[in-house]
């Protein structure tokens, strides 16, 4: 986590000071010296920004390199920033352009990768993710570096009977990845994945996780929190049964929580998991924005109670 943050840190900063820092399951590393973070960069080419949500695109980047990822790792993602007066562009992003050669730079986290391709799902949310969506077939684009553990590396199968999902907006993105990955190994934990949107229209993918529920029955379920209807799936009670209906049985200490998202969503439910007595190593997390957001005791409280199945003591 402390990389992901110097990471995240340095790519929204005019300077890049990034400590030199190697994170487990990485072969890739980013350093500092008296300049920009450096990386092993692989080149390659947009073959297609599909739209798979309303404004949720994802990327399908091919590379002649043989690369080595997997579903939640982060890499660096790069792309020539317009050769414009600065309109096109916001003033930070065009600055780190002008300081790594014209390219334009974020993290990113991948949700499907080969030895020749990686997937990466992407929010409009700002000038640089619009200019992802909008880019062409055949756009020349360059990759590197690599944090975190993938998401099924982190899980302990021996120890784990039931994996839960948990994700925000395009959290969801690594979260498919991993559950087509799990698919293929007969002795995985069966996944429940819940994801959330602001709208229905924004839901990613719906037609590829019915199909995969269909082929999957007694390994794979998911389910859609629409919080422009239903509030936060953490605001009530009975919003957090979604936690605890499952077909798939587990204990709370046989049970692994990968939560992915909005920072205070990733906050709050892993204080509540804790506060519930789920273990450390069976809580893994991804924060995408919102780091700083203050947790809500009562929202803590909320969580605890129904991941310990103490649903009628949960404050309203």
């Amino acid at each position: 986590m402390k990389c992901l943050l110097l990471l995240l840190a340095a790519f929204h900063s005019d300077a890049f000071t990034l400590n030199r820092c190697v994170p487990r399951a990485s072969t890739t590393s980013l350093y500092a010296a008296d300049g920009p973070p450096q990386y092993d960069k692989f080149q390659a080419t947009l073959r297609e920004a599909e739209k798979v949500g309303e404004g949720s695109f994802m990327l399908h980047i091919d590379t002649e390199d043989v690369v080595e990822y997997e579903p939640g790792h982060v890499l660096a993602l790069e792309m020539e920033a317009p050769k414009a007066d600065g309109d096109d562009v916001d003033s930070k992003t065009s600055e780190d352009a002008k300081q790594n050669g014209g390219w334009m730079r974020g993290p990113y986290t991948v949700s499907r990768s080969t030895d020749k391709s990686i997937d990466i799902l992407v929010k409009v949310v700002g000038e640089k993710s619009k200019l992802f969506s909008i880019a062409t077939p055949g756009t020349p684009l360059r990759f590197g570096g690599k944090f975190k553990v993938p998401i099924v590396e982190g899980i302990d199968t021996d120890t784990t009977k039931r994996v839960v999902l948990i994700s925000t907006g395009v959290g969801v993105g690594p979260c498919v990845g991993a559950i087509e990955k799990a698919m293929e190994q007969e002795s995985f934990p069966p996944i429940d994945l819940i994801a959330s949107y602001r709208t229905e229209e924004e839901i990613v993918y719906k037609d590829h996780l019915d199909k995969l529920q269909k082929e999957h029955t007694d390994k794979f379920s998911w389910k859609a929190i629409i919080t422009g209807e239903q509030g936060r799936m953490s605001s009530t009670a009975d919003n957090l049964r979604v936690l605890t209906d499952t077909n798939f049985k587990s204990g709370l200490e046989d049970t692994h929580y990968h939560l992915i998202g909005n920072g205070q969503m990733v906050s709050e439910f892993k204080a509540g998991l804790q506060t519930a007595g789920v273990k450390d190593d069976k809580v893994t997390v991804e924060m995408y924005f919102n780091h700083k957001a203050e947790i809500d005791a009562d929202t803590v409280s909320r969580i605890a109670a129904a991941a310990a199945l103490e649903v009628a003591a949960v404050p309203q």
